[in-house]
């Protein structure tokens, strides 16, 4: 019987492979760790673009509402938006037109979580014959900018 006996050139493999099994796994997961963290980041950030984004909208959509009420409108528009999740962004909108001139240019910029968007909409005030409020709206175009 070799019950007690250890062969030679085996002492502790089993330890040494224990050992190593033990560091992969442990390297697997850090890195599925680390692996959820960034997709966590990530989500977050898309998030508060999206806020921004949708913040950029809303004050170009309040710059409408006024020029559809008075078409020689200038005044700056800003605001807070609350979002369902208790979230709040802000937009801040400039309304640049001049006095003869239909086509009027609205820049309203969002900000949510230190992300800034920027939503640039030009839009056509009035059609002939409308002198009094509230003037009909068009947009001609719209262009968000994410950068």
């Amino acid at each position: 019987m070799t019950c007690g006996l250890r062969q030679p050139g085996k002492r502790g493999i089993a330890l040494v492979l224990v050992v190593f099994a033990i560091a992969f796994i442990s390297v697997l997961a850090i890195a599925m760790l680390e692996d959820a963290t960034t997709d966590l980041a990530i989500l977050r950030n898309h998030s508060s673009g999206l806020r921004a984004i949708y913040a950029a909208q809303a004050g170009v959509a309040k710059a409408t509402e006024a020029l559809r009420l008075n078409y020689a409108t200038t005044t700056p528009i800003s605001g807070t938006l609350v979002m369902p999740n208790g979230a709040t962004c802000t937009y801040q909108v400039t309304i640049g037109n001049v006095a003869d001139d239909p086509i009027v240019t609205v820049t309203s910029t969002g900000t949510a979580d230190g992300f800034m968007r920027k939503v640039t909409a030009r839009l056509v005030v009035g059609q002939y014959g409308a002198v009094a409020a509230p003037y009909p709206i068009r947009v001609v175009s719209w262009r968000e900018v994410t950068g």
